[in-house]
């Protein structure tokens, strides 16, 4: 893996913009409610609404591959219910560890008149597709907390990460399918591991005896190995606590991580994926917490 050069843009500037000031309301106190900032585990699952603007360019050995909007192309729809999972883990008032999942699976079908490379692959004239696509995320968060009160928790966080890309495209053209444009179907199948990873900031606020509220706000852009990745990551919840052990939360979710694939030994392989992808979806969140 070659060195990792960190270029620190505006984005770690609105992070700390964006989190210094919390918007904390006054209210009374509680013996009874427990102060769910400092849980020591905390555990939820969301069913999340996936506003998704993604594509790729899966290049090949003779150039560049198409530029492929995912909705617009491939009749992928622009939303889905997806579901994701969290754990974060406390233990110190100063540190967490959260550890999250994000899945993102789509299928479509469409019918349409264009040109498209993917890869080594040309497809071009009318053509009758279905494509699955999978670009599900991992995520692991490191926190520490520079200012750890009652009501609000401030601090700075390391993220580390990857996205799953999984793309299947089953096509029929009348011009041309395939490498060699013999035949009048073809089956592309094209998957990659991105790394992914970013700084920032995180603030979480009491508002009174159950309600919380909360946010972070992360980039960064990177050269890892041979993925030259761009990522601005942001998100803003609201919390309320039935009891000490359950809660309910909804949140709003962005993210916008864009990752540059070089061939692997200078050279692009059918089986290999070089070229561009774009990951940019918003995603409203609601579910379950369960604290312990």
């Amino acid at each position: 893996m070659n060195h990792v050069a960190v270029r620190l843009t505006r984005w770690s500037a609105l992070a700390v913009l964006t989190l210094a000031v919390p918007g904390a309301l006054a209210a009374q106190d509680s013996a009874t409610d427990r102060n769910h900032l400092y849980d020591k585990f905390q555990a939820s699952i969301d069913f999340t609404t996936v506003l998704n603007n993604s594509t790729a360019r899966v290049d090949g050995s003779g150039g560049e591959g198409t530029d492929i909007n995912f909705k617009d192309r491939l009749g992928i729809s622009g939303s889905s219910i997806q579901p994701a999972l969290t754990f974060a883990w406390k233990p110190g008032r100063h540190t967490e560890l959260d550890i999250g999942y994000q899945w993102i699976n789509q299928s479509g079908t469409r019918s349409f008149s264009d040109s498209i490379v993917i890869g080594d692959n040309s497809v071009f004239g009318q053509i009758d597709a279905n494509t699955k696509i999978g670009s599900n995320n991992a995520n692991l968060a490191f926190k520490y907390s520079l200012w750890a009160a009652e009501r609000h928790n401030i601090g700075l966080e390391l993220g580390l990460g990857a996205i799953f890309f999984d793309l299947q495209f089953d096509a029929t053209a009348t011009g041309c399918a395939g490498p060699d444009c013999a035949s009048g179907a073809v089956s592309i199948h094209k998957s990659v591991t991105a790394p992914t990873g970013a700084l920032g900031a995180f603030g979480q606020w009491r508002l009174g005896n159950r309600w919380y509220l909360g946010g972070d706000a992360r980039g960064i852009g990177a050269r890892v190995d041979r993925y030259d990745v761009s990522i601005f990551q942001a998100d803003v919840f609201a919390k309320y606590y039935f009891s000490n052990r359950w809660g309910a939360g909804a949140g709003w979710y962005y993210n916008d991580v864009t990752v540059n694939v070089a061939p692997k030994g200078g050279s692009s392989a059918t089986s290999d994926v070089a070229g561009k992808l774009k990951f940019n979806y918003t995603s409203l969140r609601l579910g379950a917490i369960f604290a312990f």
